[in-house]
């Protein structure tokens, strides 16, 4: 190729370029600024109020309008001893606490364990107290409390004779837990706040659903989330004023 059409091509792309960047930037800085952002909405009335939970139910939500109904409605006709009427009044509250007395050294106390056992590993205790299991007469409840390696360390055998000592030679024991309680409630008909602490507690069911004593029983154990309505006490859980 002859060397002066080389360079008046490559002068000639130079100047394209040139140009290309000038008008690009000319009209760009001529062009009307946008505004981003959201579009202004027309502030509902002072008098408007939040819709509740009821009224939001029969609110029209697409093809999830009724995403709430039909998913109780699942576990109704999966579980229908969840939704069974509970009737219990304080008597049975008071049975309930006594049987749950019967079994600790003092209130708040890990229960003790009403069987021999083998002490051949966890895996032995949680092969029933992982879920609710039936055994004969027998109802094990499921831990309320995360698996750890060894249950024996807080949960001892009843009436477990010590070797070497007489059981009349057993010290009394004179520790005093806190006295249970029903929760307060912060107005006439809202959710009792927890009256006890959440340390080591943290499956509410075991205690409070279905396999529950009668008398301290959810009425309401379909609902999986307790603490959203249920507060925990600060005084209870230790927590610094």
């Amino acid at each position: 190729m002859n060397p002066d059409f080389r360079t008046r091509l490559l002068a000639m792309g130079a100047v394209g370029v040139v140009t290309a960047v000038v008008v690009g930037y000319l009209t760009g800085t001529r062009m009307p600024k946008r505004e981003y952002g959201i579009d202004p909405v027309a502030e509902p009335p002072a008098t408007d109020r939040a819709p509740s939970y009821a009224q939001m139910r029969k609110l029209r939500r697409g093809p999830n309008a009724r995403m709430y109904e039909n998913a109780f409605l699942g576990l109704r006709r999966k579980n229908p001893e969840l939704f069974a009427a509970v009737v219990q009044s304080d008597a049975d509250r008071e049975r309930a606490l006594e049987a749950r007395r019967a079994r600790r050294a003092y209130e708040g106390a890990p229960p003790t364990i009403p069987h021999s056992v083998a002490q051949l590993g966890t895996s032995a205790c949680v092969g029933c107290h992982d879920k609710d299991v039936q055994i004969g007469g027998r109802h094990a409840l499921r831990l309320p409390h995360a698996n750890y390696a060894n249950c024996m360390q807080c949960h001892v055998v009843d009436g477990d004779p010590v070797p070497g000592i007489k059981d009349d030679e057993l010290p009394e024991n004179s520790f005093v837990g806190l006295e249970s309680q029903a929760g307060e409630r912060a107005w006439p008909g809202a959710p009792p706040t927890i009256p006890h602490s959440t340390l080591m507690r943290t499956e509410c069911g075991s205690c409070h659903g279905v396999a529950g004593r009668l008398g301290i029983r959810s009425t309401h154990p379909w609902r999986s989330s307790c603490q959203q309505c249920h507060a925990p006490s600060a005084a209870l859980n230790q927590r610094t004023p």
